[in-house]
């Protein structure tokens, strides 16, 4: 896998559940354990109670749906609930917990999935990106008309080296987002334009840097690719002053060091 210097954007449209399921209703693997169920319901009430997201009980809330859940094995929702209470303070094991509820729900829940690829994404090493892929294409199996695992899978290909197929799958994210009725974000133009930039498409490339400037530009990333694209723009056109421009913007970049070698090796005043 290559090592990059990106794309760890949490995704924020659908990965979070209704109200209702945070009332507790409308559960996935809903136990017939009395204990269990009591325990679950307790957790659900002091969730509600911290509003402040204090980690001491957040903490206390996670042991909770812990406890639920090994009071009833089969209580995906519980272990999930674990997970959700744990990522809140910055746990470690919420990916764990993550995976363990995907796992035992069956495929049934496309919220169990993206939240637990978001959280892969943000731990971020190797293993971890593995199973966000893993999620992602599993998004796309079982549910076709979601735009998230397309989405899910252009954010990780530059890591799989797979930028052609990345760019497919942003195109289908967009197209299904759009007729959804959801506005396309500057999150998704940065990822479009990485993809072309990588797809050495850079003319389009830039048309979608230029769009999402005004969120991005101190992102390292974001820079790298936006100045390779200008430079390269530059080249083919004999722009002296955007062969400036790409150079100022290649020196905002702070961490150099970290360009992907793809990148790198093409960034040459």
């Amino acid at each position: 896998m290559k090592k990059a210097l990106v794309i760890v954007l949490v995704l924020s449209i659908n990965l979070i559940f209704s109200q209702d399921y945070f009332k507790g209703k409308n559960l996935y693997c809903e136990s017939s354990n009395p204990e269990a169920a009591k325990l679950f319901k307790t957790g659900i009430e002091t969730l509600y109670l911290n509003s402040s997201l204090d980690p001491k009980y957040l903490k206390m809330t996670s042991d909770v749906f812990m406890k639920a859940f090994q009071a009833d094995t089969t209580f995906c929702d519980a272990m999930f609930f674990a997970g959700y209470t744990r990522r809140l303070y910055n746990d470690k094991y919420a990916l764990v917990c993550y995976y363990v509820a995907d796992s035992l729900a069956g495929n049934r829940s496309i919220e169990f999935k993206t939240n637990l690829a978001a959280e892969a994404l943000r731990v971020g090493n190797e293993q971890s990106l593995k199973i966000a892929r893993k999620k992602y294409n599993e998004i796309i199996e079982y549910f076709p008309d979601s735009p998230e695992g397309y989405y899910g899978f252009a954010i990780t290909s530059p890591n799989f080296g797979d930028t052609d197929k990345g760019l497919e799958n942003i195109e289908i994210a967009i197209k299904k987002y759009t007729d959804d009725g959801v506005k396309i974000k500057n999150d998704i133009y940065f990822i479009k334009g990485i993809l072309l930039t990588l797809n050495k498409l850079y003319g389009e490339g830039l048309i979608f840097f230029e769009k999402s400037y005004s969120d991005f530009k101190k992102d390292d990333s974001f820079n790298a690719h936006y100045s390779l694209c200008l430079l390269k723009v530059a080249e083919s056109s004999n722009d002296a002053r955007m062969k400036i421009k790409a150079k100022k913007i290649y020196d905002k970049i702070e961490h150099k060091d970290m360009i992907p070698e793809e990148v790198k090796d093409l960034l040459v005043f």
